[in-house]
């Protein structure tokens, strides 16, 4: 009996040494694979500096699309089609934008922001469509991190109004 019971002991201790390499692996995976990856992106930021672009779209307009137009101007533009499609941010309501909707906008721009400051990025094209109040809470919103770039909709083409804050001397 006693044999049993050591062959039995000892398969559990191969099955727990089993089991603890996936665990040991996702843990180094989450903890040192994140830090590894923003030491990665934080070189990359200190290499290039303003080589980082990203492209916001806030579609706010009912009943129309403006994504598939923009991405058609970006595609034309040498400079805006290297952006990678993970800098570009799409924020889209299907009705109208209402004052009881503001703090909801307001959460998914702030979380955009997050999302696009955490990935280092240094200047934003910013196309817009829909109401003005919308793109001032966007331009507060970018108003202390990155440099954004507005675009307006003229004549069936994107026009670049400059930066939506100019820089104080």
């Amino acid at each position: 009996m006693e044999a049993l019971w050591t062959t039995i002991d000892r398969i559990g201790i191969v099955i727990g040494l089993l089991l603890a390499i996936p665990v040991f692996w996702t843990w180094y995976a989450v903890t040192l694979g994140a830090r590894r990856r923003q030491r990665r992106v934080l070189a990359e930021i200190r290499r290039s500096p303003g080589k980082r672009p990203a492209v916001l779209i806030v579609d706010l307009l009912v009943g129309k699309d403006v994504r598939a137009a923009v991405e058609l101007f970006l595609v034309a533009q040498p400079g805006l089609a290297e952006i990678p499609p993970g800098r570009r941010v799409f924020v889209q309501r299907d009705r109208l934008l209402s004052p009881d909707e503001m703090p909801a906008f307001l959460r998914e721009v702030r979380a955009v922001a997050a999302r696009l400051i955490a990935d280092g990025v240094d200047t934003i094209h910013y196309f817009h469509a829909g109401p003005a109040i919308a793109a001032a809470v966007v331009g507060a919103e970018f108003a202390n991190s990155a440099r954004v770039l507005l675009y307006q909709h003229t004549d069936g083409a994107y026009l670049n109004f400059g930066p939506l804050r100019l820089p104080t001397a």
